[in-house]
């Protein structure tokens, strides 16, 4: 019980009160009185199943018995034939007869030994059954208890928890703890050094260190994008001011400001658009259209396209096998047309780059983009997909990019259940394999 005192807070305890032996005693008795109900409802379930074997094994044997004896004796079988018993003076003296309406007989044979085995043979059975009964009459009981023993423990312990008294020191330690955390402490997390709230605060930490994650990652993108806008926006208003006061007269420097303007208009446009995109990614609102696709169709279709956009490069188109995946088509698509667009970007003029499409070495499928360009360092690979992260040696080139387009395929193909094999050798040239999940042939 918590009183408020002025800015102190004075706590009162309730004492534990320990399970006595009398509560001990009834629970194990009222355990013991469900065991034997759940027994006998068993056992007499059992009973009524041995009943309806015995008499279906009955009935089985004598249909058997009558229709094989006429097949054996008369070579047909009939519901006409009359059919008596003679009874001798002990079970192996009787003998059965078969006559038509008309008291002409048939056949007659002994069945004495017979009946004396299925005599014998019936007794083992119901002697069987009986034991059976009997066993479950003594030692059901306690078989179900040590199956109910688990459900039993939970229930002791349950109660046992329900008398313990609730310490609320404690959780208000834990709720000041919590109220007085700062977003610059936050990696140091809570601690209370409580056993009882260990896991408590395990759980608290974790979400945190969530949280810090999340919030770093959002601050460094906002900051990233906004380094990356200062640029454009920068040069736009330089060749602006340029306008101004030359451009009215100066044909050269007005097309110069105009290129230039339309040329970092455009770069911004791109960058927007790929921030937004990332940005829909990242709050789960980018919906994908997944249904059955043919990857072989679509590298096709995005080699074509290749081919028409691009006349600086040769390109070949390599089908290792056929794939099938479950994906969305545009979005494939796209990735795929990002990793052309880099090869190409660091790719020689005339130089070939190669697509191939097929079935991967675990039988997965796969598309890749290999070209022939500038290679990149083990550095540069690890830091591939990170983004606005560009190599140093096109830092500052006219082919650097925005930094973010690996970062939309490798998301694409996060969300595809794929992952990326990059093999690179400077000098030598790059290749992005892109492995996903093989679907059924259509």
């Amino acid at each position: 019980m918590k009183i408020e005192k002025g800015k102190k807070r004075i706590y009162t305890e309730k004492k534990k009160q320990p399970l006595q032996g009398k509560n001990k005693s009834s629970e194990s008795m009222r355990v013991t009185s469900i065991a034997r109900k759940i027994n006998w409802n068993y056992i007499g379930h059992l009973m009524l199943s041995y009943l309806c074997l015995d008499v279906l094994l009955f009935l089985v044997a004598a249909g058997v018995f009558l229709v094989g004896m006429d097949l054996q004796m008369t070579g047909k079988f009939s519901f006409a034939y009359v059919r008596s018993f003679s009874l001798g003076d002990a079970l192996r003296d009787v003998t059965y007869t078969v006559s038509t309406i008309y008291d002409e007989q048939l056949y007659e044979i002994p069945i004495g030994i017979w009946l004396s085995l299925a005599y014998y043979g019936g007794a083992l059975i119901l002697l069987t059954q009986l034991s059976d009964l009997i066993m479950m009459v003594f030692m059901g009981t306690k078989e179900v208890r040590k199956e109910l023993r688990p459900l039993n423990q939970i229930a002791v312990r349950a109660r046992q928890l329900s008398n313990i008294a609730f310490d609320e020191t404690k959780y208000h330690n834990l709720e000041d703890a919590i109220s007085n955390l700062k977003v610059d402490a936050m990696e140091k997390g809570i601690h209370m050094h409580d056993k009882e709230l260990q896991g408590i605060e395990t759980a608290l930490n974790d979400l945190l260190e969530r949280i810090r994650a999340s919030y770093k990652q959002q601050a460094q993108f906002v900051s990233d994008a906004s380094h990356e806008l200062r640029t454009p926006i920068a040069v736009i208003q330089g060749y602006v001011n340029m306008l101004d006061r030359w451009g009215k007269e100066d044909t050269a420097i007005l097309e110069e400001s105009i290129e230039a303007i339309k040329n970092e208009s455009n770069h911004m446009q791109k960058l927007v658009e790929q921030l937004l995109f990332l940005a829909r990614g990242d709050s789960n609102r980018q919906s994908l259209d997944m249904k059955k696709q043919e990857l072989n169709s679509i590298m096709r279709e995005v080699y074509e396209e290749s081919l028409m956009i691009d006349e600086n490069h040769r390109y070949r188109f390599e089908e290792c096998g056929y794939a099938s995946v479950f994906g969305d088509c545009d979005m494939l698509k796209q990735s795929a047309r990002i990793l052309i667009d880099n090869a190409a970007k660091y790719t020689k003029p005339g130089e070939e780059i190669l697509i191939r499409v097929g079935t991967w070495k675990d039988g997965s499928a796969f598309y890749a983009i290999q070209d022939n360009g500038i290679g990149m360092s083990q550095e540069d690979v690890a830091r591939a997909f990170d983004r606005f992260y560009r190599a140093d040696t096109v830092r500052n080139s006219k082919t650097g990019g925005t930094g973010l387009g690996l970062s939309i395929a490798k998301w694409i193909v996060d969300k595809h259940q794929g992952y990326y094999d990059i093999v690179s050798r400077e000098g030598l040239g790059t290749r992005f394999s892109v492995v996903l999940p093989r679907t059924a042939e259509m």
